[in-house]
């Protein structure tokens, strides 16, 4: 018996250190690369008002998608993110537990599905910019709890009344616009925990019911209410699936994420074998998990030293940004293209500018590789003086993708400084209705109400005197960075400052 209380100490001493470290391993790595937790924000829109939010019900997973783009909008402070964050991992970590472990000899394995979710965040890389989903960093940890309390809910009706039939179908048919295919995921669970657990009629009528639910609720709410929808997509909406096609590695993380739950609810807790052997294994188990913490997620210097720079550009710090975008040796077409940008705002330009041959490490994302225009585009066009092409590439962007805080900034700032007041108007009107810009649009708005006081705002007095030359006939193309450099190549100047852009492009352009 004193050998039993000692083996139990230790499991749940085992337990303990390993959740500690686990956690205080993703913390750390969170917090290392906040400016990349900061993007989410900057690549997010979430507004306060009645109209937008009735608007998200044209999609399954509304509720899904509204709530974390409400939690999204916190990356705005990148440590509040991370509680938040680490807090929803923790409760997923409890309730799978909780819920479906039900075992003190395993406890750490309830880790595995917030460890998916984790890595899946952490691995996202350029998609934080060029993905069609946004609110990525909540919107699944969500769903997954959604899935979990769908199946909580479905398992406390009574086996042996007719309630389950009547509540699965029904479960389908109000969680599907609400959490999209992470309701199904809920009934599958108690599916899968119904064919393991139940006995007599009940363990194959109702997994059938839950089969048949899953089948043909989307397709008959697509028929209904989605009907522009496309309706081999709508069993996986709520989740990035377009975002995930032709590179299925870097979705696993989210379908091991379920698929853990799945197994989790097959489980059936057998004979007792040693807890002492249970207690290493956990050890063990911890040291892979924070192995994987920080192995696994997407490490590229270059990506990440870009969301530094760019967190540096929105505050105005160009000699943070130089600092960021220096290295000689090995860099890309971004990272080219913001070094320009703080060097003209430093005054150093002409003279400091890099020889640029065009041979830089691609972008690659899921084995597809992208353009400047698509990962910058708006934000080198705008600091390089061309705010047209900033605002065209910036509508362009979010037809693809979604709005965006950071690019309607750019659209926003484009039409006050060309003097469209309607424009200006309707964009500003959307970023006040944010939580973090009201501010900042209700600065912007008095310069369109008093121009003379837009004489003051630094980044007008940047990029204004890059507006002194005639209407070219040249058009940009896919490529924001070498676009740049073509424009001041073959378009002169008038101001001081065009000139030292035409410097700095003859200069910096070798064949």
């Amino acid at each position: 018996m004193k050998v039993l209380l000692q083996s139990e100490r230790l499991q749940r001493w085992a337990t303990a250190l390993g959740l500690t470290v686990t956690g205080l391993a993703m913390a750390h790595l969170l917090l290392h690369f906040s400016s990349y937790i900061y993007k989410f924000h900057a690549t997010s829109l979430f507004q306060n008002t009645w109209v937008w939010f009735v608007e998200l019900f044209e999609k399954p997973a509304a509720l899904l998608l509204y709530a974390g783009r409400f939690l999204t909008q916190f990356c705005y402070y990148p440590v509040l993110a991370v509680i938040l964050l680490l807090a929803l991992y923790a409760l997923i970590t409890w309730l799978t537990y909780r819920w479906l472990l039900r075992d003190t000899r395993i406890p750490f394995l309830a880790v595995l599905p917030a460890l998916a979710l984790f890595i899946s965040l952490m691995r996202i890389g350029y998609g934080v910019v060029a993905f069609r989903a946004d609110a990525l960093v909540f919107t699944e940890p969500l769903g997954i709890l959604g899935a979990l309390l769908v199946w909580r809910l479905l398992m406390a009706l009574p086996m042996k009344s007719r309630w389950p039939y009547a509540a699965i179908p029904l479960a389908a048919l109000l969680g599907y616009p609400l959490l999209g295919c992470y309701a199904l995921l809920g009934l599958l669970l108690y599916a899968v925990s119904l064919l393991a657990h139940a006995r007599g009629q009940m363990r194959w009528s109702l997994p059938l019911a839950c089969v048949l639910s899953i089948v043909l609720v989307p397709w008959i709410e697509y028929r209904t209410l989605y009907q522009h929808s496309v309706l081999r997509y709508m069993w996986f909406q709520g989740a990035p699936f377009l975002d995930y096609v032709g590179s299925p590695w870097e979705w696993t993380p989210l379908v091991l994420s379920g698929a853990c739950l799945l197994a989790f609810a097959l489980y059936r807790p057998g004979k007792r074998p040693s807890l002492l052997w249970h207690s290493i294994a956990t050890v063990v188990l911890c040291g892979g998990v924070v192995t994987s913490i920080y192995l696994l997620p997407y490490r590229d210097s270059l990506f990440h030293r870009q969301m530094d720079a760019e967190r540096a550009i929105e505050h105005g710090d160009w000699s943070e940004v130089a600092q960021r975008t220096l290295s000689p040796a090995v860099t890309n077409d971004v990272l080219i293209a913001y070094r320009n940008c703080a060097l003209y705002a430093l005054g150093s330009l002409s003279s400091r500018c890099m020889n640029y041959s065009f041979q830089t490490v691609p972008i690659v994302l899921g084995g597809r590789e992208y353009t400047s225009s698509i990962i910058a585009g708006p934000t080198i066009f705008f600091y390089s003086g061309l705010i047209n092409y900033a605002a065209r590439i910036s509508s362009e962007i979010s037809l693809y993708t979604n709005y965006a805080v950071e690019r309607w900034k750019f659209l926003a700032k484009a039409a006050v400084f060309n003097g469209e007041r309607e424009l200006a108007e309707k964009y500003l009107g959307t970023l006040e209705h944010t939580t973090f810009h009201k501010g900042w649009a209700r600065r912007y708005r008095t310069y369109l109400d008093h121009p003379d006081l837009l004489e003051q705002d630094p980044e007008y007095k940047l990029i204004h005197p890059l507006q002194d030359y005639d209407e070219p006939s040249w058009r940009p193309s896919d490529n924001a960075a070498t676009n740049v450099l073509m424009f001041y190549y073959y378009v002169p100047g008038r101001s001081p400052e065009m000139q030292e852009w035409n410097r700095a492009a003859r200069r910096m352009v070798t064949y």
